[in-house]
């Protein structure tokens, strides 16, 4: 077995699709199962799939979720403090939070900013995480239960 050498990119936080292998950045629409992703990278990444768009300036590609191995969304947590975070970027070991348990109160007076209605942000030192993972939810799960067993109640 040969030696693998892992990367990490940092915390991600978005929705991703899974073509031939590939994990690509997209955009997700479930009403009409539409995967669209984009570049501005000069070399089309990829004949089969993308299109140049003039209005976008860049390489876009559309397709339905049954086109890809798998479309999903993650977003990194971790803890600080003993309260959930949800990792929004890390930088020169600083990492910026946004509060993700359930005492607003108590982020408000540990020097998190209020951003918006109920949603606190800070940033804290990298290294005072725990507990920090990534979650993911498949987005084209519910499409596929009602495909897969419609008329069975």
């Amino acid at each position: 077995m040969g030696d693998t050498l892992m990367t990490y990119t940092g915390p991600r936080s978005g929705e991703y699709a899974v073509i031939r292998g590939v994990t690509h950045r997209c955009t997700y629409s479930p009403n009409d199962d539409r995967v669209v992703l984009k570049t501005k990278q000069a070399d089309n990444p990829d004949a089969t799939l993308f299109d140049w768009h003039e209005r976008y300036g860049g390489w876009v590609a559309q397709l339905t979720s049954e086109q890809c191995d798998r479309v999903y969304s993650a977003r990194s947590y971790g803890r600080w403090q003993g309260h959930r975070v949800a990792i929004d970027s890390v930088a020169d070991g600083v990492a910026t939070v946004t509060y993700a348990d359930n005492n607003g109160g108590w982020a408000a007076v540990n020097g998190f900013t209020e951003v918006d209605r109920y949603e606190y942000r800070r940033d804290v030192p990298a290294a005072e995480l725990g507990d920090v993972h990534e979650e993911q939810r498949d987005l084209g799960f519910t499409r596929w239960r009602d495909r897969t067993f419609e008329g069975h109640q």
